[in-house]
């Protein structure tokens, strides 16, 4: 997740949430390739104007990178800490319709019901407008609804289908970076929860779009239908078809996306799985595994000790280890777990594998520690509050 930039034409673009940082998952540049520009018809000029007023901050699109990298581009892993030429904004080597997957958990359009349009944070009012929100599209409104639910997490859970007496109603940004859809970022939505529990809603989440890319799971199909535990927790409440989910407000033909919904699906899968590898998300055992992932070709990552959650982490801090620096920081002796994961996805993908093929892997890169235990902010992110 990231921060509105007027940057160099190598890096995408990302906001600057005033003094904050905003932190999520592996770095994400908010703006695609200029042919998803063509498609989604968000140009970069409000950006630019938007970031003259806030300031800009320079943000490298790591999740990008890592997608690229994972699709074979670039040299040596030797060379990754200052070959930069994968992490370009057009450099075109995986689909930009699996990039725009790939950024699909961090900047998800969506609507607003009744009533949630009137966000107060830092003295905005009515900033707005009735129809699909985009981060490109709506950046004082996106930014503001963020603010807003940043402040509002540290107090009360932000949900969508269960409502509490502490909690409140959420859109699908902000249940996703401060609410009940955190495990789209490999987190826990809350601290001590039990790390067999989120590892399953991991790893049905990873079924739903997995599906959804392999043709299992059709583009119209209502998510209230789906028989997934977690979909119905969290979606089936809803009328929502999955195209709504995913493209809510270009899911007409006409757009071009939907025709390419299964890379977009694919897309989010990889985002998954890559936030995984990020230290401020979840914590891995220190070195890879040896021993091959049983039903499957390829080795076994590390196994995850504790999914934290963001609640209470700090967000400075919580950004450090997600930069490019903290995914190249291995790459001397091998290639970053993410990129190596993201290639053997890719192979799985390119052989049209079925989730009943393709879950056994990702059943491993999941894999929990004997030395599990359950979530917490991680004390190297936690968050010092002021008296």
């Amino acid at each position: 997740m990231n921060l509105l930039a007027a940057a160099s034409r190598g890096f995408a673009l990302g906001i600057l949430l005033l003094a904050t940082s905003w932190a999520s998952a592996f770095q994400i540049g908010p703006l695609g390739t200029q042919h998803e520009e063509r498609l989604t018809n968000e140009p970069n000029s409000t950006l630019a104007r938007i970031a003259g007023t806030l300031g800009v901050l320079i943000k490298t699109p790591v999740h990008e990178e890592i997608t690229h990298l994972g699709k074979w581009c670039g040299g040596e892993h030797i060379n990754l800490a200052t070959d930069t030429y994968c992490s370009g904004r057009d450099v075109g080597v995986a689909s930009p319709y699996v990039i725009y997957g790939v950024r699909w958990n961090d900047l998800p359009p969506f609507r607003l019901e009744e009533g949630q349009g009137n966000c107060d944070y830092m003295g905005h009012k009515n900033v707005c407008k009735p129809q699909t929100i985009r981060f490109s599209t709506q950046p004082a409104c996106w930014h503001c609804l963020f603010k807003d639910a940043e402040r509002k997490a540290r107090t009360k859970a932000i949900v969508g289908c269960n409502k509490t007496a502490n909690s409140i109603q959420g859109n699908l940004m902000t249940r996703s970076h401060f609410g009940d859809l955190q495990f789209l970022h490999g987190m826990a939505h809350a601290a001590d929860i039990h790390p067999v529990d989120t590892r399953a809603e991991i790893l049905d989440w990873l079924e739903f779009a997995w599906k959804v890319s392999s043709k299992e799971i059709l583009p119209s199909t209502y998510l209230k239908n789906i028989d997934n535990p977690t979909i119905q927790r969290h979606f089936g409440c809803t009328e929502w078809k999955v195209v709504d989910l995913y493209l809510l407000g270009r899911q007409d033909s006409a757009s071009g996306l939907i025709h390419q919904i299964r890379d977009i699906a694919f897309g989010s899968v990889l985002h998954t799985v890559q936030d995984s590898f990020a230290a401020a998300h979840a914590e891995r055992e220190p070195q890879p595994g040896a021993e091959q992932c049983e039903g499957s070709a390829f080795v076994s990552p590390a196994p995850i000790v504790e999914f934290h959650s963001y609640g209470a982490q700090d967000g400075a801090l919580h950004d450090h280890d997600d930069s490019r620096e903290a995914m190249t920081a291995v790459a001397q002796d091998r290639w970053p777990e993410a990129v190596q994961v993201t290639r053997n996805l890719f192979e799985l993908q390119s052989d049209g594998a079925k989730w009943a093929d393709a879950s056994s892997y990702l059943q491993c890169v999941f894999t929990l520690s004997e030395r599990r235990r359950s979530s917490s902010p991680g004390e190297t992110y936690r968050r010092i509050d002021k008296p």
